[in-house]
């Protein structure tokens, strides 16, 4: 049986449960309303026996409930169209009612105490008021079983559409992250690259080491969904040491960061990444300048902020890069956050410009939901 079935006999079983006691506080309120209406002397009968006749009475009906939610069950895509429901009508009417007005009668007979023959006599003397309230009864039990199955089956399609959706998205956000491993990985190499070239092989030693350390981070965060701000951070940080071991005092960065513990604070992984490298790739790879790179973190009104701030020289080499680092946060951002997060990019000026990126998002208490790597800020 798989899941979903599992899921739909247990509801079966709930509404059975539910159905009974709904039929039970029924025929409690009729046993409380003979006391109430009546005077103790004409009543011969214990409260207890009076109950359970009420109970035997109002049995059929919760039957009758029982009945028509596991035919709902077993084929609700055929028993909740009109046809079936206007043919289930008119079997309850025909044969339903007949059944319960007898059923009623002999229960009259039994606690009175007489004969049962004559139930043909006392099923002639059954009143107009008496089958409308019958027919009524019927007409409860049905509708409130149908109505019930319903709303039900409504909120089902529902919760499958949800869960559809989210494991769509989910999928989605796997593809992103996963876009952004050899994304940052073919940079990391372009850069080693660059030193194997160059005379200094001390540094490209160095340099394959740090990637070495980075390659770790980025598999183990692979396995977690959240990881720390902190962590995050302390990866951009050894990320930008590789690459200082690169453009050396081309390439001069600057960090503004507020004091707090960044750690109790949650963060998809390699978030910040993309934005650094789009940094380096547009700020200090594409021409000779000197390039300062600004990173600012900080709480601004109940979200952490990331900002970071890179020259574009008028120089630079027309090369536009793979453009999947803006595209793909931001999309991310909003798979996890919906309008909760943002990313914002902003140029100013002509030529020599400044070039401006910033990622907030909701500031949230980690709890189980953050792996902690143990990087220390």
């Amino acid at each position: 049986m798989n899941k979903h079935k599992a899921r739909e006999l247990s509801s079966l079983i709930v509404i059975c449960a539910l159905s009974f006691c709904l039929w039970m506080l029924i025929a409690s309120f009729h046993t409380l309303a003979i006391f109430l209406d009546q005077n103790q002397d004409v009543i011969t009968l214990p409260k207890t026996l009076i109950l359970f006749k009420y109970i035997c009475i109002f049995l059929p009906l919760w039957l009758l409930n029982c009945v028509l939610a596991f035919m709902i069950w077993r084929r609700p895509e055929h028993m909740l169209t009109p046809l079936s429901m206007a043919a289930s009508i008119a079997v309850m009417l025909f044969i339903g009612l007949p059944l319960l007005t007898a059923n009623k009668v002999l229960i009259m007979l039994w606690f009175a105490d007489q004969p049962w023959t004559l139930f043909s006599q006392e099923m002639k003397k059954t009143s107009a008021f008496v089958l409308w309230v019958d027919l009524f009864l019927i007409f409860f039990s049905y509708f409130l079983q149908t109505g019930f199955a319903m709303w039900q089956r409504t909120a089902a399609k529902e919760l499958e559409l949800i869960e559809t959706e989210n494991e769509s998205m989910g999928l989605r956000l796997q593809l992103l992250q996963g876009q952004l491993k050899p994304h940052f990985l073919f940079n990391a190499l372009n850069s080693i690259s660059a030193l194997v070239r160059g005379a200094d092989r001390r540094l490209a030693g160095t340099a394959l080491q740090q990637l070495n350390a980075l390659l770790r981070y980025v598999l183990e965060s692979s396995k977690h969904e959240w990881l720390s701000v902190a962590d995050e951070l302390q990866f951009i940080r050894d990320y930008l040491n590789m690459q200082l071991l690169r453009f050396g005092d081309r390439m001069h960065i600057e960090w503004q960061i507020e004091e707090r513990d960044w750690h109790a604070l949650p963060c998809p992984p390699l978030l910040f990444q993309p934005l650094v490298e789009n940094a380096i790739h547009h700020g200090v790879e594409n021409h000779h300048e000197q390039c300062s790179i600004l990173l600012e973190l900080q709480s601004i009104n109940g979200k952490t902020s990331f900002r970071i701030r890179n020259a574009v020289f008028s120089t630079s080499k027309a090369r536009n890069g793979h453009g999947l680092g803006i595209s793909s946060t931001r999309e991310r951002l909003q798979i996890l956050y919906q309008d909760r997060a943002s990313l914002i990019t902003e140029k100013s000026g002509q030529a020599d410009s400044i070039f401006l990126a910033e990622i907030q998002i909701p500031q949230t208490s980690c709890g189980d939901r953050v792996m902690n790597t143990g990087h220390k800020l």
